[in-house]
């Protein structure tokens, strides 16, 4: 993915959804110790959560679901979570305690006058979403129309859908009120439609729906007004904008398929293009040489081109929209030719690299491909025939962000001067020196397409003398130790492939940069070992931490990019920051005393601190408190825990901790999410760099390659800790017991 094309990388992210393919592998069989019981307590969440009874239920047998009643109330179904954002799924084997949540609406009703509609895309001329982009474009085609029935609100449309289709219901093009695939039976939709997510909200609920059969359906929106709720504590929630978090767990959306689509898929071919790092240079040329042909007799795309070594590469096509001006325009279509889309089983996958979400090809010559439309799958095949050659560019720049120049006027490709060209060498060495500064991230490319971009991968000894210098960032080249650096681009005669990027480090920064410091904290409930490594912003440091009454504790700071084994060493200890830097701005100052030079907590809970280095010296100012941790709700997701990336049942913590029993189906990658008023919006993910010492089974868990995301090795059932009483994520994995 290309840096400095972010917002077309997002839409193309978002449209990769639709290609992914997932794995199953047999779970691990080892059981819990015989004997053991788990308590099951079932609440009424629209009660405080009061309890209506408890079982005990043996390891690995399933809780019981039954109806309760309540008065003037109709039960409306069991959840998993407090914020009902997942119902409780009976047939799921019981691990640990666990906490049932049952919902009930009031045994009224209330007649809805709201209008909704559907909102969507469609790369087929034929739908009535074609070219909306997910606006309400014609009010008579799109409205969903309310049934004249007594006692129920019921809103229906019927209209043709396509293959790749993707829609929600909603009030209007600002989607309040928005219903996604969250109120769909998803039992019942396999095979018709999907689950595309929502690459701005976790919650199901707000999922675009994905057609995967064509076919003309009905769709049905029952809604029951007087159950609406509203997620009061979200980020962005004012009561101006607060049909925009609009829920009702118990409205649904169904549908019948009537039969086929009355208006065949559009038989006129649509025009599907290539665009890569070398092949176009990730321009969009659409003239016949970077298009596919539309195969009539077979219903097939096929495409026929040489592509040198390295390139990396995806197809895609443009619809015309209209916009807010009531213009037509042009824009990308939901077509997305990626390695999710790839028919492995079919196609010469071993002259593929998968491993990213464009196609890059490990070997020079000529594919081919064959694309149905209708599936949304690719074949690929091989051929060894190249005759084309390849002729390396012979401009280069390096392009990035960081507090370096001329980083920091590049801004990933939008700015691209002589400040950042490098110096020709001869016809395959191409040199630059220039200071750059930890956190700082480059490509070397050819223009502010990132034609020909070179990242991390091309990196040689990116570590070295135990020394990590530089590190993956999305393909990027991140910076880990500061400095004075000559960069040498070699690019091979033969293919982009066997291109390198060679360097040295001339020794520290030339250039006068902005404030910059790592700063840990060193506390006596700590043991006095320098904690996480924070990083300042525009010259100030914040972080949050939970103290106790009389715990000491102090800051040292380094220039960016000290290596992690000198921090707190004899022969680097770091500046020491002590009491004496407290400033007098904090509103909770005066919950610190000194003790010797350190400073001392007189009033337990969670502090939130600033350190300004901005007048040329630190200030300490304590500027927020909690009385104790603020809570929060745990998932995992993940390929290695069921195969996808939707988030697991949440699990709340208790006094800042969550344990979790999590049984790991497969080898592969997993991450844990944080939700909570701490948090923001998109939660805390926990990674690989939140993976403590303690867990004697923290040995089967490894670093994602280049990511945060943690690998497991060892598919199994494991106790899982994190632990947010310090205010950073500690994370440990024991076997389970």
């Amino acid at each position: 993915m290309k840096a400095q094309k972010w917002l077309l990388a997002l839409l193309t992210v978002i449209l990769s959804l639709t290609c992914i393919g997932l794995v199953a592998c047999t779970p691990d069989d080892e059981g819990e110790g015989e004997g053991t019981s788990y308590t099951v307590t079932y609440v009424d969440i629209t009660a405080d959560n009061a309890q209506l009874k408890t079982e005990e239920v043996a390891a690995g047998e399933t809780a019981t679901e039954w109806t309760p009643e309540k008065e003037g109330y109709v039960f409306a179904g069991w959840y998993a979570t407090p914020s009902m954002s997942h119902e409780y799924d009976f047939s799921k084997a019981i691990t640990a305690d666990t906490t049932i949540y049952g919902y009930f609406t009031e045994d009224t009703f209330e007649e809805d006058t709201r209008t909704f509609y559907i909102l969507g895309s469609s790369s087929d001329p034929n739908s009535i979403l074609y070219g909306t982009n997910y606006k309400l474009v014609d009010e008579e085609k799109q409205v969903l129309t309310k049934a004249d029935k007594s006692g129920v609100n019921e809103y229906s449309i019927t209209l043709d859908m396509y293959v790749g289709d993707a829609f929600q219901i909603a009030l209007n093009s600002d989607f309040e009120n928005q219903r996604g695939y969250g109120y769909m039976d998803s039992d019942a939709a396999e095979g018709y439609f999907e689950n595309k997510g929502n690459f701005l909200e976790n919650n199901t609920l707000k999922s675009d729906i994905q057609v995967v059969q064509a076919g003309n359906y009905t769709l049905t929106l029952t809604t029951h007004p007087w159950s609406d709720q509203y997620e009061t504590d979200h980020e962005y929630y004012t009561e101006e904008n607060k049909e925009n978090y609009n829920y009702n767990v118990t409205d649904t959306l169904t549908f019948v398929r009537n039969g086929d689509p009355v208006v065949a898929p559009d038989s006129a071919p649509i025009d599907i293009h290539i665009k890569g790092s070398y092949i176009t240079g990730w321009e969009h040329i659409t003239t016949d040489e970077y298009t596919m042909v539309y195969d009539e007799d077979k219903d097939v795309y096929t495409y026929s081109h040489e592509i040198v070594a390295g390139d990396s590469f995806m197809f895609y096509n443009f619809v015309t929209e209209v916009g807010e001006d009531g213009e037509q325009h042009i824009t990308l279509g939901g077509i997305n030719i990626n390695t999710g889309c790839v028919d492995a089983e079919h196609s010469d996958i071993e002259y593929l690299d998968m491993r990213q979400g464009n196609i890059t090809v490990n070997t020079s010559g000529t594919y081919s491909f064959v694309y149905d439309r209708n599936t949304n799958k690719v074949v690929v095949t091989y051929d060894e025939a190249f005759t084309g050659g390849y002729i390396p560019g012979d401009t280069w720049y390096i392009s990035g962000s960081g507090i370096t120049e001329p980083l920091k006027s590049s801004q990933f490709g939008h700015n691209l001067t002589d400040k950042q060209k490098f110096t020709k060498v001869d016809e395959y060495t191409y040199t630059m020196t220039v200071d750059l500064a930890r956190g700082d991230m480059f490509q070397i490319v050819e223009n502010n397409w990132y034609a020909g971009a070179h990242g991390f991968h091309d990196i040689v000894d990116p570590v070295k003398g135990e020394v990590e210098y530089f590190s993956l960032q999305a393909d990027n080249v991140r910076v880990e130790y500061s400095g004075n650096y000559t960069l040498t681009l070699n690019l091979d005669k033969t293919a982009p492939i066997g291109d390198t990027i060679t360097w040295e480090r001339n020794g520290d920064i030339v250039q006068e940069l902005p404030i910059a410091f790592d700063v840990f904290m060193k506390s006596s409930a700590g043991g006095w070992v320098p904690g996480e490594r924070l990083s300042t912003v525009e010259g100030v440091v914040t972080l949050s931490v939970m103290l106790s009454v009389d715990e000491q504790f102090c800051f040292i700071y380094y220039e960016p990019g000290v290596p992690d084994d000198e921090i707190g060493s004899q022969g680097n200890p770091g500046q020491l920051i002590t009491e004496s830097a407290k400033g007098t701005e904090g509103q909770y100052n005066d919950n610190f005393g000194v003790f010797v030079n350190d400073f001392v907590c007189n009033k337990a809970g969670y502090y939130t601190i600033t350190i300004d280095f901005n007048s040329g010296s630190p200030v300490v100012e304590f500027v927020n408190y909690l009385e104790k941790l603020p809570e929060f709700e745990a998932v995992v997701k993940g390929t290695a825990y069921d195969g996808t990336w939707v988030d697991s049942d949440r699990v709340a913590s208790s006094e800042g901790i969550v344990e979790m029993t999590i049984t790991f189906q497969n080898e592969g990658e997993f991450g844990f999410t944080l939700y909570g008023e701490s948090y923001g919006q998109y939660g805390l993910y926990v990674g690989n760099q939140y993976i403590s010492t303690e867990g004697d089974a923290n040995d089967l868990f490894e670093a994602q390659a280049g990511g945060n995301n943690i690998i497991c090795t060892a598919p199994g059932t494991y106790r899982v800790v994190i632990d947010m009483t310090s205010g950073t994520p500690v994370l440990n994995f024991y076997t389970a017991d």
